[in-house]
C-alpha cells in the first residue's frame, strides 16, 4: 500500500482495510504506513500473542503516548513501568466492589433527575446517543468527582471535556501535537481542568475528615509506596487530574456509546423478543406505587443477567475501540512468522468478535448467545480488552448501564423511528454511531399497569451458564491441591474453578468482588464464579489465566 494513500485510506475506512488483510493474508499481516510496520493479529489464537506477552515484551507507552496531551504528564502512558502499576493500583481499588455499592443510589438520582428534565412529557422524541453521551457524563462525574463538581462545577467540567475529547482524533496518533484547532483547545482545556479541580483538590484536603465516598476524594488519600516498602508521597493535584480524566474517557465515552447500541438493537429486533424478556427481568425492580424504578441496590445489579448479555452484545457487535496497540520491545513469534523489534502489533476487537468460526452467526445481535454458546476460547470476547491490561472500569461500566437501563425502561416505553440501523462514525477515536435519523427514538410514559404487563411477559426459557468449563489444549499441566494452596497472597495467588487452576494475580484489580477473590485463594473457587452474583461474562474472561488442571 503507499505510504500516504495507506495512511488517508486506513483512517477513512479502518476496519474495511483490517477485514480485506485478514481475508487476504489470514490472522497475521503487516500494513506498512508512514514509515512504521503495522502488524495485525486477528482472532482468539493470535491474540494469545499479543495478550500473553508482558510488558517487556509488548510495551504500551510508545504507542499510546499520544495521549498524555489529554492525561497529563507523568500519568499513566507517561509514566514509567513500576509508577503505572501503582496508578493502576490505586483507580483499580478506587473501582471494587466496596465503592461500587455506593455509586448505585447516585447513579438512580442523577438518572430520575435527568429524566424528569429531558424526557418531561408524556410522549415525546429524543436523539437516543445524545441522550445517554448526556446522561452517562451524568453519572460519571457524580460518582468519580463528587458532589461539589456536580451540582456547582458540572458544566464547566463538561465543557472542558468536550473540548479534550474533541482533541483527540486519528491523526493525534501519529502527529499528537500538530497546530490544528482542535489540538489548541484540547491544550488550552487540559490546563484549565488543572486550575478547576486544584481548587477543589485543595479544600478536599483542607477538610479534618476527608470524603472519601467519590474517586476524587479517595485519590486525595492514596500515597505512593516509597523505598523499601515505606509510605511514599501524596498524589499531585495535576495527577489527580489526570486520572479523573482518564476514567472520564474510559468510562463516559465507551458506555454512553455500548448504551445506546444495545438499545438501537432492541429496539430494532423487537419481533425477537430480547427487549420483552429484558423488560421481564427490570420489572422485578420496579416502584408498583408511584411508577417507575425503585431504590436500585448493588445487589439487584447482580441478578440482571439477562440485561447485561443485552449489554454485551451490543459491545460484541459494535466494540468502541477498534483497535488495540503495543509497540514490539522484543521480537515475537506467531506459527512461522516472526514479528521484528520496532514493529506496531495491533488487534482489532470489532473484526475479532465478528468471525463466524467463534461466534455463530457473528454478524446478528443476539444476546442469548451468552447462555447457549459454551466454552468459547480465550481471548474470543474483547470488549473491555484482555490480559494483564484488560479495562479496570468494565464491572463499573456494566453497574452505571444496568442502573439506568432499569429506570429507563420500568418509566418509558420506547421505539426506533426507523428500522434503519446507524453506521459506524470511524472518524472518532472511539467509535459510535453517526447521528441522523436512526439514533432518534419515540417515548412513551409508562403507566403502572404497563410496568406490571411486563412483568408477566411469557418469554420462553433459555439454559443456563452451568456447563463445566473445559482446559485449553495448551494447557496441560497438572497442579496438585497442595502446590495451589502455596499461591494464597494478593501478589500471588491462584484458584481452582472446576478442577482448572487459574493464576489470576493480574485480574485482582478487575474482579468484580474485588478483593473478596482472596477468600478462595489457593482454594477452590467453583461455587463463587458460577454463582448468580457473577456476570455472565466472567467464565469466558477467567479461561485467559488458566495454567494448567487439577491433578487428582
Amino acid at each position: 500500500i503507499p505510504m500516504v494513500g495507506g495512511l488517508v485510506e486506513f483512517i477513512k475506512h479502518p476496519l474495511e482495510a483490517v477485514r480485506a488483510g485478514f481475508k487476504e493474508k489470514g490472522d497475521v499481516f503487516t500494513i506498512p504506513m508512514l514509515g512504521k510496520r503495522l502488524t495485525f493479529l486477528i482472532g482468539p489464537k493470535a491474540h494469545e500473542v499479543f495478550f500473553n506477552a508482558s510488558d517487556a515484551e509488548l510495551g504500551q507507552e510508545e504507542v499510546y503516548k499520544f495521549m498524555t496531551a489529554v492525561f497529563g504528564k507523568g500519568v499513566v502512558y507517561d509514566a514509567p513501568s513500576h509508577i503505572r502499576a501503582q496508578q493502576f493500583k490505586f483507580l483499580g481499588k478506587g473501582l471494587r466492589t466496596e465503592r461500587l455499592k455506593s455509586y448505585v443510589p447516585l447513579i438512580v438520582e442523577e438518572t430520575r433527575r435527568y429524566l424528569a428534565e429531558k424526557l418531561s412529557e408524556p410522549t415525546g422524541e429524543v436523539d437516543i446517543l445524545d441522550t445517554m453521551s448526556e446522561l452517562l457524563i451524568l453519572t460519571a462525574s457524580r460518582c468519580l468527582m463528587g458532589k461539589e463538581v456536580r451540582e456547582t462545577l458540572f458544566t464547566q467540567v463538561a465543557n472542558l471535556y468536550h473540548d479534550l475529547d474533541q482533541g483527540i482524533t486519528p491523526l493525534s496518533v501519529f502527529m499528537p501535537y500538530a497546530p490544528t484547532p482542535a489540538h489548541l483547545k484540547r491544550d488550552r482545556a487540559r490546563v484549565e481542568m488543572v486550575e478547576l479541580f486544584t481548587k477543589v483538590i485543595k479544600k478536599r484536603r483542607a477538610q479534618k475528615d476527608i470524603d472519601t465516598s467519590d474517586m476524587l476524594g479517595y485519590l486525595c488519600t492514596v500515597r505512593y509506596k516509597g523505598e523499601g516498602g515505606k509510605e511514599g508521597r501524596l498524589l499531585t493535584t495535576d495527577e489527580i487530574t489526570g486520572f479523573l480524566i482518564a476514567l472520564l474517557f474510559a468510562g463516559q465515552h465507551t458506555s454512553s456509546v455500548t448504551s445506546t447500541w444495545s438499545i438501537l438493537f432492541l429496539l430494532n429486533n423487537k419481533k425477537k423478543g430480547y427487549i420483552d424478556r429484558m423488560q421481564k427481568e427490570l420489572a422485578a425492580f420496579a416502584d408498583f406505587e408511584k411508577g417507575g424504578a425503585k431504590d436500585v441496590v448493588y445487589d439487584d445489579t447482580t441478578k440482571m443477567e439477562f440485561t447485561e448479555a443485552c449489554i454485551q452484545e451490543g459491545l460484541r457487535m459494535y466494540p468502541p475501540l477498534i483497535l488495540l496497540m503495543r509497540y514490539c520491545r522484543i521480537g515475537r513469534e506467531y506459527g512461522k512468522y516472526g514479528i521484528p523489534k520496532g514493529d506496531i502489533v495491533v488487534t482489532s476487537p470489532a473484526a475479532s468478535m465478528r468471525l463466524n468460526d467463534v461466534f455463530r452467526t457473528a454478524d446478528q445481535y443476539n444476546p442469548e448467545r451468552w447462555f447457549t454458546e459454551k466454552n468459547l476460547p480465550k481471548y474470543s470476547f474483547l470488549g473491555f480488552g484482555g490480559g494483564r491490561h484488560a479495562c479496570l472500569g468494565g464491572a463499573f461500566a456494566y453497574l452505571q448501564m444496568k442502573t439506568i437501563f432499569t429506570v429507563l425502561f420500568n418509566t418509558y416505553e420506547l421505539d426506533a423511528v426507523t428500522t434503519e440501523m446507524p453506521k459506524p462514525n470511524y472518524a472518532a477515536m472511539v467509535v459510535g454511531p453517526h447521528h441522523g435519523k436512526p439514533t432518534r427514538v419515540k417515548y412513551r410514559k409508562k403507566f403502572i399497569q404497563d410496568i406490571k404487563d411486563s412483568l408477566d411477559l411469557k418469554v420462553p426459557e433459555i439454559k443456563s451458564m452451568s456447563t463445566k468449563l473445559e482446559a485449553p489444549a495448551d494447557k496441560t499441566a497438572e497442579y496438585t491441591a497442595e502446590e495451589v494452596a502455596k499461591h494464597n497472597k494478593e501478589d500471588d495467588l491462584w484458584i481452582v474453578v472446576d478442577d482448572l487452576v487459574f493464576d489470576v494475580t493480574s485480574y485482582v484489580a478487575q474482579h468484580p468482588g474485588g478483593l473478596r477473590i482472596m477468600k478462595n485463594a489457593g482454594g477452590d473457587a467453583t461455587p463463587g464464579f458460577k454463582g448468580p452474583q457473577h456476570p455472565s461474562h466472567v467464565l469466558t474472561t477467567i479461561m485467559q489465566f488458566c495454567i494448567g488442571k487439577l491433578k487428582k
